[in-house]
């Protein structure tokens, strides 16, 4: 079966595949479009299948469901992306997010000499 991204009617139709889109890429993206459509998401042959109906409140024109069909292919890519960042920069951010509510346990003083290659001496800095 061939799976195209399309407009069909008054209905928005995508298809993302479940090998390279996470649920969760899926329904982050789809949270943003839930004020002007109603939003229903199903898995077939490891496929999600996408379908956009906009609500009657929403007042949007049928050739303006072409232009919400791209902003929805690129959102995806967007929030699988993001997805994949934030797996990636898990344990940078809980050694953070640990580091700033050490207290100051761990802390130590640096083992270094503070200089400046322009010259400037922070020991000549007075706290008047």
């Amino acid at each position: 079966m061939e799976y195209t991204n399309s407009v069909r009617g008054n209905e928005i139709i995508a298809f993302a595949d479940t090998s390279i889109y996470s649920k969760n890429a899926i329904l982050k993206c789809l949270y943003w479009f839930g004020d002007k459509f109603h939003t229903n998401i199903s898995i077939t042959n490891d496929v999600y299948c996408i379908s956009l109906t906009p609500l009657t409140t929403a007042n949007i024109k049928d050739e303006e469901l072409e232009l919400y069909l791209q902003k929805l292919e690129r959102d995806i890519i967007d929030f699988q992306l993001r997805d994949i960042i934030i797996q990636e920069t898990q344990n940078i951010r809980d050694l953070l997010v640990a580091k700033a509510f050490s207290n100051g346990e761990f802390d130590e003083e640096p083992n270094t000499n503070v200089s400046d290659p322009v010259g400037f001496n922070p020991n000549l800095v007075s706290n008047d």
